[in-house]
């Protein structure tokens, strides 16, 4: 008899840790998953802000460059990905990670144009989108950082048991477009 009330009492204690285990596990994933949707959040607001700002910065180079129409085109296609985008968050990254490198050329058009440098407008706008740029990169460093705790936390013992099909790892990340990664051309022969 005091064999059986033992085992009892074994099975009844091995229940509750593995019961408490489990839902501990639940519970850190559900607030690792809020993470990174939050961190996510966070890029969508830095990302709007710089697609409101581009249209301004645009209308104030227009008067200045216009024979640089390729790089104006560049960017409101890039822009207009990025809306059509919506809410499909690998599309999204990829049409930023686009508009990212078509806004590039814009911001080295001062060095061809000294009068757009004098421009208080343009300055403004392109120490904002700088600004934002910063934003954007710190932004998204950190919803990298929340998709890999978030990842090796459902792939870990005991996570990885619990995870299930509700908690699958998520390969969102934030990757370098290689386009960008790309030094300017600089020629001072001009």
């Amino acid at each position: 008899m005091k064999g059986a009330l033992i085992a009892v009492g074994v099975i009844v204690l091995a229940v509750l840790i593995g019961g408490g285990m489990y839902v501990s596990s639940r519970n850190q994933m559900v607030q690792l998953n809020a993470n990174v949707d939050q961190a996510y959040s966070q890029i969508d607001v830095d990302q709007q802000r710089r697609m409101d700002l581009i249209p301004n910065l645009v209308a104030s180079v227009k008067g200045y460059v216009n024979e640089e129409s390729t790089i104006l085109t560049n960017i409101a296609n890039a822009r207009a990905a990025v809306i059509a985008a919506g809410s499909n968050r690998a599309s999204s990254i990829q049409a930023n990670q686009q508009l990212g490198v078509a806004i590039s050329p814009l911001l080295r058009l001062q060095e061809q144009y000294p009068n757009l440098k004098g421009n208080d407008q343009f300055m403004r706008l392109e120490d904002e989108l700088a600004g934002t740029e910063n934003r954007i990169a710190v932004s998204r460093n950190r919803y990298n950082a929340a998709l890999t705790n978030y990842n090796v936390y459902v792939q870990q013992f005991p996570g990885s048991l619990f995870a299930g099909s509700k908690f699958p790892v998520r390969n969102e990340y934030y990757k370098e477009d290689p386009a960008a990664a790309k030094a300017p051309t600089v020629d001072f022969t001009k």
